[in-house]
């Protein structure tokens, strides 16, 4: 038990830059490669409501692309267990 709280100790929190929960719900399906109709179609919402999610974490990330957005999503691990 003491063990598996050391263990997670050191790992260092995520980051979530500013991220709301459904921000990261939608970055967590573009970093899976994910389109914008199939994420609407995944989480119950339009297509424009993904445009305006995707366009937040962008400018959230500081990215210009969802590739990057995805690239940096893994690479700070920003959707791991989520």
């Amino acid at each position: 038990m003491v063990a598996d709280f050391v263990a997670s100790s050191n790992q260092p929190e995520p980051h979530d830059f500013g991220l709301s929960k459904r921000e990261l719900e939608v970055l967590a399906l573009i970093a899976e490669g994910r389109s914008n109709p199939e994420i609407g179609r995944r989480l119950f919402i339009t297509r424009k409501t993904v445009a305006v999610h995707v366009s937040n974490i962008l400018t959230k990330l500081g990215v210009s692309g969802r590739v990057e957005a995805a690239a940096a999503a893994i690479r700070l691990n920003i959707t791991e267990g989520r």
